[in-house]
């Protein structure tokens, strides 16, 4: 009967996931971004990822940091249907080691009914949701001129009924700026790498999150003879290509009005 219970609550969650088009896997709440700013963009954030979202959207991102000791940010969603998600995020450097973040995520949804084959009602349960985030960032220009790269280190939990479930996962980003004398940058994104969720049940279930890639660019003011024009103005674009080969594409721009 229990593995009755977690087929149809599996089955639930990938009904879900393909009436809402979503191919990410377990966890698949991570894709769901965050920040209000990133938000107002459209989710085209991988190539500009400068402030303390960074670690979520780009940890390479974070080395763009370098006017700030410190920045933070948090962010709490009420949903539909009882779902609620949170962001929390910390970022701070190092001079000439790199700069550092660690964000949590949780997501969380309550009152969902237990029954048995019958359709006898066995209890309430909540599904609860949590990863943290431990992101580095720093510049690699000897490496290469414009370069920076960034790795994240996820640790999730599940717990839905009686089960819990922990799991690990990498991302892999990278930002460059091709000439260092136009402020314009191409980000890159490697997400979920070997990210699985491994549960306690009897027959020991992993659930595996999908491979997720997300290539953009940041086009952040235009210059001409050593003229600055519309400098408050960032343009971006990025392309997102699932595991089973959907494209998503994003486009987004801001405008600053005050330095």
């Amino acid at each position: 009967m229990k593995k009755m219970i977690l087929i149809l609550m599996w089955l639930l969650y990938a009904c879900q996931a393909w009436a809402n088009g979503n191919d990410h896997g377990a966890a698949d709440y991570l894709q769901m971004g965050v920040g209000s700013r990133a938000a107002g963009m459209g989710g085209a954030f991988v190539a500009l990822a400068n402030d303390a979202t960074a670690g979520y959207w780009n940890p390479a991102g974070l080395s763009q940091m370098e006017f700030y000791s410190y920045m933070a940010g948090s962010e709490y969603v009420f949903l539909p249907d009882d779902i609620a998600y949170g962001y929390l995020s910390y970022a701070f450097q190092i001079s000439k080691v790199g700069s550092f973040s660690i964000s949590w995520l949780n997501y969380s949804m309550g009152e969902i009914e237990a029954r048995d084959e019958s359709g006898k009602l066995l209890g309430i349960f909540s599904d609860k949701e949590n990863t943290i985030i431990f992101s580095y960032g720093r510049k690699v220009y000897e490496l290469m001129k414009g370069l920076r790269l960034g790795v994240n280190l996820k640790i999730l939990h599940q717990k839905i009924y009686k089960y819990d479930a922990v799991g690990y996962g990498l991302d892999i980003g990278a930002i460059w700026q091709p000439d260092l004398y136009f402020d314009h940058t191409i980000g890159f994104n490697l997400q979920n790498v070997y990210q699985n969720l491994h549960w306690n049940t009897e027959d020991k279930d992993i659930d595996a999150s999908l491979i997720n890639l997300k290539v953009g660019a940041a086009l952040k003011f235009i210059r001409f003879k050593d003229n600055i024009f519309l400098s408050h103005l960032v343009s971006t674009m990025d392309l997102e290509i699932t595991e089973y080969g959907r494209l998503n594409l994003r486009i987004g721009t801001e405008y600053w009005v005050i330095d």
